[in-house]
C-alpha cells in the first residue's frame, strides 16, 4: 500500500494539476517573503532617499521601462513555442529557438545602448522629471549607469521566460527573492554609511538583480536545462519570423501595458510634484499586495491552459474558471479589509511620511477588483494567441488614457486619484469582454472571438 501511495503521489506531481500545485506551493512561500521584504524596504528607503528622491526614482523607473518593449513580444513568442515543442518532445529544435532568442535579445540590447548613448547627452533629466535643478548631475549619472545595467538584465531575464514556460515559476520567484534580500541588506547598509543618493540606491536595486540572474542562468543551463543550453552553433536567424509572427501581437499588448501601468508616475510628476508621486506609489504598493497574491496563483495557468487547450481538455479549463471566480470573491474581501486597516497600517509602516487619502484608496480597491477579474481569463487568451479582439479594444482605450489623466488630475484637480480613475475607465471594457471571449473559444465559436 505504501508503494502504491508513493506511486500515486509521484504520478500526481507529474500531472497538470500536480505541477500547478507544486509550483504554487513554492511560489506562495517566495511571494510572501518578497512581499514582506517589499513592505519592510519602503520605510527604510523613504528614510534614506527622502520623499522627493523616492518619487523621482519611481518616475524614472517608469520612463526606463519604455526602452524594454523592444523585444517585439519575442519573449512571449518563445514561451508559447516552448510549450508546443516540449509537448512534442522536440528538444533539439527547442534549443535552436532558445539560442536564437538569446542572440536576438543581445543584438537588441546593444542597439538600445548605442541609441541611448547618442540621445542621453541632449536630455536634461531634471527638467524631464520636474526635479530641482541642483539634482541635474545626480539624475543624469543615474540614468546612464542604470540603463546599462537594465540592458544586461533585458537579456538575462530570458531565463525567467523559460522557467515560466516550463511551469517552474517557483524557481523564478526564488531568484527574485534572493535578489530582493541582497537589495534589502544593501539599503540598510547604505542608510547607515552614506548620504542619500538615487544613483547608489538604483545601482544596488538593479545590480543585485543582474548578478543573481547571471548566476542562476549559468547554474540552470549547466544542470536542469543543459539539453537546451544556448550556443552560437545552434542559432538559426531564419526563425525570427516564426517568433515575431506571434510575438508582434504581444508586443502591441506590452506597449499598451506600459502606457497604462508604467507611465502613471511620469504623467503625475509632470502634472503635480515628486511628493504626490510618492503618495501614489506607496498606496499602489500597499494594495498591490493582494493583487500580487492572486497573480501568483494565476501565473502558471498560461502554460497549463495552453496544454489543456491543445489536448481539448475544455472541462478542466471551465472548472478552473469556477475555482478562480470563487477565489476572486475572497480577494475582493481582502482588498476591503486592507482599506479598513490602511490608516492604522500607514501610521506604523511609513510613520506619517505618506498622506492617507481615502478617495485614492477606494479607487485602488475598485481598480484592483476589476483587474483581478480580468486576470482570471487573460492567461487563456495569451496561451491560445487569440489576441485580435484584445488588441482592437486596446487601440481604443490606450489613446484615451493620458488625456483622461490630464483631465482628471489637472482640470478636475483630483490629484493622484485621477490617475486611478482613468485606469478604471480603460480597464472596464476588458473585464466585460474577456470572459465572454474565453467561453466563446471553449465553445469553438468563429469570427473575431477565435482570432
Amino acid at each position: 500500500m505504501l508503494g502504491l501511495n508513493r506511486f500515486t503521489q509521484k504520478e500526481f506531481y507529474r500531472s497538470r494539476n500536480g505541477k500547478i500545485f507544486a509550483n504554487l506551493s513554492g511560489s506562495l512561500v517566495f511571494k510572501l517573503v518578497n512581499m514582506a521584504i517589499s513592505f519592510l524596504m519602503v520605510p527604510i528607503t523613504l528614510a534614506y532617499l527622502d520623499k522627493t528622491r523616492y518619487g523621482l526614482w519611481a518616475a524614472l523607473s517608469s520612463i526606463l521601462a519604455w526602452f524594454f518593449i523592444f523585444d517585439i513580444g519575442i519573449g512571449n513568442g518563445l514561451r508559447n513555442k516552448y510549450t508546443e515543442l516540449k509537448a512534442k518532445g522536440e528538444f533539439h529544435k527547442l534549443q535552436i529557438y532558445v539560442s536564437t532568442t538569446y542572440v536576438i535579445f543581445g543584438a537588441i540590447s546593444v542597439l538600445l545602448i548605442a541609441v541611448f548613448f547618442m540621445l542621453n547627452q541632449f536630455i536634461d533629466w531634471a527638467k524631464v522629471l520636474n526635479a530641482p535643478h541642483d539634482m541635474r548631475h545626480e539624475l543624469g549619472e543615474t540614468v546612464f549607469i542604470v540603463f546599462l545595467v537594465l540592458c544586461i538584465n533585458f537579456v538575462l531575464k530570458l531565463i525567467n521566460t523559460i522557467l515560466s514556460a516550463d511551469l517552474k515559476n517557483a524557481i523564478s520567484d526564488g531568484i527574485s527573492v534572493f535578489a530582493h534580500v541582497i537589495s534589502f541588506v544593501g539599503i540598510i547598509i547604505l542608510s547607515r554609511v552614506t548620504k542619500a543618493s538615487i544613483l547608489k540606491y538604483a545601482l544596488l536595486y538593479t545590480g543585485s538583480n543582474m548578478a543573481v540572474l547571471f548566476i542562476a542562468s549559468v547554474i540552470l543551463f549547466n544542470s536542469s536545462y543543459k539539453h537546451i543550453k544556448p550556443g552560437f552553433k545552434h542559432v538559426d536567424l531564419s526563425l525570427w519570423k516564426d517568433l515575431v509572427s506571434v510575438g508582434v501581437k504581444f508586443f502591441f499588448i506590452q506597449i499598451a501595458g506600459i502606457v497604462l501601468y508604467q507611465t502613471s508616475s511620469f504623467v503625475l510628476i509632470r502634472l503635480t510634484n515628486p511628493e504626490a508621486v510618492t503618495d501614489y506609489t506607496i498606496t499602489q504598493r500597499y494594495f498591490s499586495m493582494v493583487t500580487m497574491a492572486f497573480t501568483m496563483m494565476v501565473q502558471p495557468l498560461w502554460t497549463a491552459y495552453g496544454d489543456a487547450y491543445h489536448r481539448e481538455d475544455y472541462s478542466w479549463i471551465r472548472n478552473t474558471f469556477k475555482r478562480l471566480q470563487k477565489l476572486w470573491v475572497l480577494m475582493v474581501v481582502l482588498l476591503l479589509l486592507s482599506l479598513a486597516l490602511q490608516e492604522w497600517v500607514f501610521s506604523f509602516w511609513v510613520k506619517g511620511r505618506v498622506k492617507f487619502d481615502l478617495g485614492l484608496s477606494v479607487a485602488f480597491v475598485l481598480y484592483g477588483a476589476i483587474t483581478l477579474w480580468t486576470t482570471i481569463y487573460n492567461p487563456l487568451l495569451n496561451a491560445t494567441s487569440k489576441l485580435k479582439l484584445q488588441i482592437r479594444m486596446l487601440m481604443v482605450s490606450v489613446p484615451l488614457f493620458i488625456p483622461l489623466c490630464i483631465w482628471f488630475v489637472k482640470h478636475l484637480e483630483m490629484g493622484p486619484k485621477g490617475i486611478v480613475v482613468a485606469l478604471i475607465i480603460t480597464a472596464l471594457p476588458g473585464a466585460i469582454v474577456y470572459p465572454i471571449q474565453s467561453y466563446k473559444i471553449l465553445n469553438k465559436a468563429g469570427g473575431i472571438w477565435n482570432k
